[in-house]
């Protein structure tokens, strides 16, 4: 049975209270006993788009693949100690955590409509460490992540998620690069 988006509401997925479940569809009837892949695509704003097409035209299976979607926000961190005094952070948060699952919806429906199985998981905290966790968490067979394509200095000050993934995620990790057209337009 396909769930569609709109009979989808939000369940907790995670003892520790940081992973929110944005979206779960099971697979498609014909298919519900084939599942062979577990494949993460890592969304964000910048390069998110880019790994998704990839992994869509590239390489999702839709009979036998399962798709989790990840999204990371950062905490938001006060400068100063009173900082959050009118509650402005909380309104940060709450509209960070709605951007979230406004994306992860998007990239959902998408999957739903081309009656792949998926789910999409937002979750707070260091996107490095929390990609690396659900991924292992989950038991993926593939991660598609994205490319800023920083330039040398600046992934060496600020370092790469795709980097960093590539580095220690126990399954393959296939970074997908921007067309030359995409970085021009």
């Amino acid at each position: 049975m396909s769930t569609s988006i709109a009979d989808c509401s939000p369940t907790e997925s995670s003892t520790l209270g940081s992973d929110l479940e944005v979206h779960s569809s099971t697979p498609h009837p014909e298919h519900s006993d084939q599942v062979k892949r577990v494949v993460c695509i890592c969304l964000d704003e910048s390069s998110g788009k880019v790994a998704f097409e990839w992994a869509l035209d590239q390489f999702i299976q839709p009979a036998t693949d399962m798709i989790t979607l990840l999204h990371v926000r950062q905490l938001d961190i006060p400068i100063a100690p009173y900082m959050n005094a009118a509650g402005y952070l909380d309104e940060m948060s709450e509209e960070r955590r709605d951007e979230s699952h406004r994306l992860l919806k998007h990239y959902a429906s998408i999957l739903v409509r081309k009656k792949v199985a998926c789910k999409a998981i937002s979750m707070v905290g260091d996107p490095k460490s929390e990609l690396v966790r659900k991924i292992k968490e989950i038991k993926a067979d593939a991660v598609i992540v994205g490319s800023r394509n920083y330039g040398v200095l600046k992934r060496a000050l600020l370092g790469s998620v795709s980097d960093h993934l590539a580095h220690h995620c126990p399954c393959t990790v296939i970074i997908a690069k921007p067309c030359e057209e995409h970085e021009h337009a």
